[in-house]
C-alpha cells in the first residue's frame, strides 16, 4: 500500500504543478495586454486626430473598426487569461485533503475524521483529490490556450494600430 500511496502523492503533486504552470502562463498574458493597451493609449493622439473631421472617409471607418476590434480582442484575452485564476471546484465538506472542504468543516470534526483514516481511506481521499486537481489543471490549461490564440489576434491588431499611429504622426508633422 505504501508504494501506491506514494504514487498517488506524486500524481497529486504533478497535477498541482500543472495548475501552477497554467497560472504562470496566464499572468504574463494579462500583464502584456494591459501594457499594450497603455502603450496604445499613449500613442493614440495621432489616431484620434485622424478621426476629428466630420466627413468620414473609408480610412476613418477602417480605423474605428480596427480600434473596436482591438479593444474586443484585448478584453476577451484578458478575460480568458484572468479566468484561469478562478477555478471552479465545488466544496463538498467531505475531503480531508482539499483545503476548501477542510475549511468548511469544524475543527473538531476535521481532527476526528483525520484520526480515523486508515490506508484505504487515505488512498480514496488522494484519488478523489488527484481527479479534482487534474480537472482544474485541464480547465486552466485550456483557458491559457484560448487566451494565447485570441492574444495573437489582439497583438496583430495592436501592431496595425501602432503602425497607423506612426504614419499618422509622421504625416501630421
Amino acid at each position: 500500500m505504501d508504494i501506491r500511496l506514494h504514487s498517488h502523492y506524486q500524481s497529486l503533486a504533478r497535477a498541482i504543478d500543472f495548475t501552477k504552470a497554467a497560472d504562470a502562463k496566464a499572468a504574463p498574458v494579462v500583464i502584456l495586454h494591459v501594457a499594450l493597451i497603455g502603450a496604445l493609449a499613449f500613442r493614440a493622439s495621432p489616431l484620434f486626430d485622424a478621426l476629428k473631421p466630420f466627413t468620414w472617409e473609408a480610412a476613418q471607418v477602417a480605423l474605428v473598426l480596427v480600434i473596436l476590434l482591438y479593444i474586443v480582442f484585448s478584453l476577451v484575452t484578458i478575460s480568458i487569461a484572468g479566468w484561469v485564476f478562478l477555478p471552479k471546484n465545488p466544496k463538498t465538506g467531505k475531503s480531508l485533503i482539499y483545503f476548501q472542504d477542510i475549511a468548511a468543516m469544524c475543527e473538531v470534526c476535521f481532527q476526528s475524521k483525520s484520526k480515523q483514516l486508515n490506508d484505504n481511506a487515505i488512498e480514496e481521499q488522494l484519488i478523489q483529490q488527484i481527479f479534482a486537481v487534474s480537472q482544474i489543471a485541464s480547465q486552466k490549461m485550456q483557458r491559457v490556450k484560448w487566451a494565447l490564440i485570441v492574444s495573437g489576434g489582439a497583438i496583430g491588431l495592436w501592431l496595425v494600430l501602432l503602425g497607423w499611429s506612426i504614419v499618422a504622426n509622421s504625416i501630421g508633422q
